[in-house]
């Protein structure tokens, strides 16, 4: 694995356009390469605050190690690639490859519910795609949302932030992820470790919301506890018949009770997904995921 180069001032190479996005972990701003001109992406560790001074510097240890995990997936074409990293006014700070594109957040939010089957299955089917090969090298992604995922102009997702991303079996010491999406097991220590059921939990978030704009458990309104209900019974008559299982399969409380393995929601989808070469369906997300599966063939 190639080492991250250490550019020392990040401002001397790179100049600092816009934010563009204000996450738990850092600030994301684009940027320009002074010397080629390519934007870059830069994502920045939050200035200091009033807390000790060994918190801002565990915090910017934590943006290392994110840039070190990045590295691990290099040579996947939906990860976006680490280029380098640095400082800025004294904060650490990651510039990755920018990424063209709407979050996945704001797409459904134009669409919401979405219904059609080739639309829920082209996005959750992209994004088993990524997590296979995620997953292949022993990573936990851990904060799968709507936030983390972008959808290119040609219908392509691609998955960033991998803050909370860990190795699989990794014992944890703390809650890792966000609320509403995160496992149960992610809401604690696991001194087990995570591991990639918890992502699929993530993955089957993502379906409910498109489907019937509700998180399983609570959500976002309490913490979730054993055995509460997943969804309000008007929620449940909602799921389309040909997803339900699939998505109450995925967000089951216990790990050990969802897939396997993303390969067994994929299988679950295929019925679903675009043949290769048909027409864009005319209630169509914008961008358009199913013209992914319309161009390309499955890869699972």
């Amino acid at each position: 694995m190639r080492e991250i180069e250490e550019i020392g001032n990040v401002e001397k190479r790179y100049e600092v356009l816009d934010m563009v996005g204000d996450g738990g972990q850092g600030d994301l701003f684009l940027g320009r390469d002074r010397r080629t001109g390519v934007r870059v992406a830069l994502k920045l560790q939050k200035a200091r605050d009033l807390g000790p001074e060994s918190d801002f510097h565990w915090a910017g240890s934590n943006l290392l190690e994110e840039g070190s995990r990045m590295m691990m997936l290099t040579g996947i074409r939906e990860i976006p690639e680490i280029i380098a990293t640095g400082t800025r006014r004294g904060r650490r700070c990651l510039v990755m490859e920018f990424v063209q594109g709407r979050q996945l957040q704001n797409v459904l939010l134009a669409a919401r519910p979405v219904r059609h089957s080739g639309n829920v299955a082209s996005v959750i089917g992209q994004l088993c795609e990524i997590l296979r090969q995620v997953h292949d090298r022993n990573l936990v992604h851990c904060d799968l949302k709507p936030e983390n995922v972008i959808v290119q102009p040609d219908g392509r997702l691609r998955l960033i932030d991998m803050g909370h991303a860990i190795m699989a079996g990794e014992e944890t010491s703390h809650e890792r992820g966000t609320r509403g999406w995160a496992s149960p097991e992610q809401s604690d220590a696991c001194p087990s470790g995570l591991t990639r059921r918890a992502d699929i939990f993530g993955l089957g978030c993502i379906l409910l919301e498109m489907t019937v704009m509700r998180l399983p458990y609570g959500g976002l309104e309490e913490r979730a506890e054993p055995g509460g209900p997943v969804l309000p019974a008007d929620k449940l008559a909602e799921l389309p018949p040909e997803f339900a299982s699939l998505a109450l399969w995925m967000v089951r409380w216990e790990a050990e009770e969802r897939p396997a393995d993303v390969r067994e929601v994929f299988d679950r989808l295929r019925p679903y997904l675009p043949r290769l070469g048909s027409r864009r369906p005319s209630k169509r997300l914008r961008p358009d995921p199913t013209e992914y599966y319309r161009t390309h063939p499955p890869r699972l």
